[in-house]
């Protein structure tokens, strides 16, 4: 049994990059800075090519944020409690991670995905409400 990491999904981590502003600030990459986007990636992984010039700490940032992404690619509107803390930094992973996914062109189950994101929105502004009320 091989211990290898699965290969990255390539389009949720250049959207995960480019939210974390990666191209513009570590990738050596000139047509990445300009562009502001990721655009070189290496082909046996599927990972962007700037994520080599992280240090660990931002790394373990990077693969939280990735991750996160790739279960709102894949398990949003699926009836889950996932996705669902009202505040606090979970929350705010949450939102990222819905925002990167809902770059991504090839989400599961489109219409229901979205549907379930527009309703996770007004649950999250009622919320706010209730806390900005107490």
């Amino acid at each position: 049994m091989s211990s290898r990491k699965p290969p990255f999904d390539t389009d949720i981590a250049t959207h995960t990059a480019e939210a974390m502003a990666l191209p513009q600030m570590v990738c050596r990459r000139r047509g990445c800075r300009r562009r502001r986007r990721c655009r070189r990636y290496f082909t046996a992984t599927g990972e962007p090519c700037c994520l080599s010039n992280l240090d660990p700490a931002q790394r373990a940032i990077f693969d939280r944020i990735y991750l996160a992404a790739h279960l709102a690619k894949h398990f949003l509107g699926s009836d889950s409690d996932m996705f669902e803390t009202k505040r606090g930094p979970q929350r705010l992973l949450d939102d990222l991670a819905i925002a990167i996914a809902r770059n991504v062109q090839n989400r599961w189950f489109r219409a229901g995905w979205d549907t379930a994101r527009r309703a996770r929105e007004k649950r999250m502004a009622a919320a706010d409400r209730l806390a900005c009320e107490d």
